[in-house]
């Protein structure tokens, strides 16, 4: 009697979870990890994008993009990982890793327009990639310059409004896998 109490127990808890949802796991566009970043800060997640670009430089930052290849995000390879493979290139991808917030006060803004205008002083390109510069919602058609003065401003008219004194970037850190997806 107790063993056919336990087993209608068991097959009425089991009736309540809905199908195929024991294992799955959520993988979010790039849209959604735009939109939810600050409530994900701190945990593993999956991101399903269009690569975009790979870091030419190091190989270690990727930025996937939404379907129509306006909006993008940033994820940056775990230290065991080693480089993302260029041929990835215009693939759909899928990354795993952690989500992190990325504080950009005033200060740093200032050092970087003293960087920006130095460089540009010397007649050198910036070190300013303009896949950063899309992952942060920056215009693209404006010189480094601008961009600088665009978020100072920006963030300046954030402080005044009695908001917070820094401004928040998200990205995918700590990448441990990638994969090309369907």
């Amino acid at each position: 009697m107790k063993k056919n109490l336990f087993l209608l127990v068991a097959i009425a808890a089991i009736s309540l979870i809905p199908f195929g949802e024991l294992n799955a796991k959520k993988v979010y566009t790039v849209q959604e990890m735009i939109e939810k970043a600050p409530e994900l800060v701190g945990k593993t997640v999956e991101i399903k994008g269009i690569a975009q670009h790979v870091c030419a430089t190091t190989g270690k930052k990727l930025f996937l993009a939404t379907a129509d290849g306006k909006r993008t995000f940033r994820v940056n390879a775990g230290k065991d990982m080693g480089r993302f493979d260029r041929s990835i290139i215009k693939s759909v991808v899928v990354a795993k890793g952690v989500v992190t917030e990325n504080r950009t006060y005033m200060e740093d803004l200032d050092k970087q327009e003293a960087a920006v205008l130095a460089a540009e002083k010397a007649q050198k390109e910036p070190e300013h990639c303009n896949s950063e510069a899309k992952a942060q919602g920056e215009s693209l058609t404006a010189t480094p310059v601008q961009r600088v003065q665009a978020l100072k401003a920006k963030l300046q008219q954030q402080i005044d409004k009695g908001g917070k004194n820094y401004m928040s970037f998200y990205t995918i850190d700590d990448c441990s896998e990638y994969k090309v997806s369907k």
